[in-house]
């Protein structure tokens, strides 16, 4: 039997399944965030069958999960939420546990301002407190975008795809969840830097990268795994509905990416999926990397997934 809650400063929420929650700013919301940035009806929370999915209802400032911004995603134990300036986390509990696990370090930070704000009697120094933790918000965001995110092409970088690869094989080996991995390589790249000059073979990557993430879910991972190589962690997702969003992508990137090149831009991909075979990170990208290996063998332009 689990518990499901939200942590969001001093309070502890338990989420029943039977309701759906709405998180706003209006005074009639069930988990109220007092700040502009937040909507009045911002993002609602409801049981889903195996876990509660957040939804932004068409917020101005959006949702954001993990630090990706989120429409209608699935919640996994320890996923971190964003709305407008305040952190929020979802926390999954046995109900074997003695004691419910602590929040992240954000959470703990932001409850010991919001606790220092309450307690200054002076109102200036209240607001000086709640800007210091608009600051560290920023300067957090900032310096995570600079440690996680590969420059040329936004996506993440090979650093934050081998902790995320980690916590996904994590959970899914702990609540039994599908997860995929989707390795892809751009054909000829070497081409478009001898031909066109390595300026040209950038714009090609940064073209074929924004399609790779387009082709994607919110709840999703797009990374530059090394050189013209990209992945994509697919939570929630078996082979064949990797393979789906892979074809996507593959079509999307013949049909497009050339625009930068003046010729076709193509690309292979290999799809593989955790399981038994697969012990932890190294295991699944070897699959993966083996599918990709048979999709250039048999011609380049193609998906070829593994079992």
């Amino acid at each position: 039997m689990e518990d499901h809650y939200i942590y969001y400063l001093d309070s502890q929420i338990r989420l029943t399944k039977s309701k759906q929650y709405i998180v706003g700013r209006s005074r009639e919301a069930d988990i109220q965030l007092t700040d502009e940035r937040v909507s009045r009806r911002h993002a609602s929370l409801k049981w889903s069958g195996t876990g509660f999915t957040l939804v932004d209802l068409q917020s101005t400032n959006g949702t954001y999960v993990n630090g990706g911004k989120a429409g209608s995603i699935r919640l996994l134990d320890g996923d971190r939420i964003r709305i407008g300036p305040h952190d929020l986390q979802y926390i999954v509990s046995s109900g074997n546990d003695s004691a419910m696990p602590e929040p992240d370090d954000t959470l703990i930070f932001e409850r010991k301002v919001h606790e220092l704000a309450k307690e200054a009697e002076n109102p200036e120094i209240a607001d000086k407190i709640r800007d210091l933790k608009r600051y560290y918000n920023q300067k957090r965001d900032a310096l995570s975008d600079i440690a996680f995110r590969d420059e040329l092409t936004g996506l993440f970088n090979r650093r934050y795809f081998d902790q995320r690869l980690r916590e996904e094989i994590n959970r899914s080996t702990r609540y039994g969840r599908n997860l995929s991995l989707i390795l892809g390589d751009i054909d000829h790249f070497k081409s478009y830097n001898d031909d066109f000059g390595h300026q040209k073979g950038d714009e090609v990557l940064r073209s074929v990268s924004e399609m790779i993430r387009s082709s994607c879910r919110s709840s999703d991972t797009a990374a530059r795994y090394g050189g013209e190589e990209l992945a994509v962690i697919l939570p929630e997702t078996d082979i064949e509905g990797a393979l789906k969003v892979a074809e996507k992508a593959r079509k999307l990137i013949e049909a497009r990416a050339g625009d930068v090149a003046g010729r076709t831009v193509t690309i292979s991909m290999g799809i593989a999926s955790f399981g038994p075979d697969n012990d932890g990170p190294a295991e699944l990208i070897a699959a993966a990397d083996r599918a990709l290996y048979k999709a250039k063998s048999a011609g380049r332009n193609c998906c070829v997934m593994v079992g």
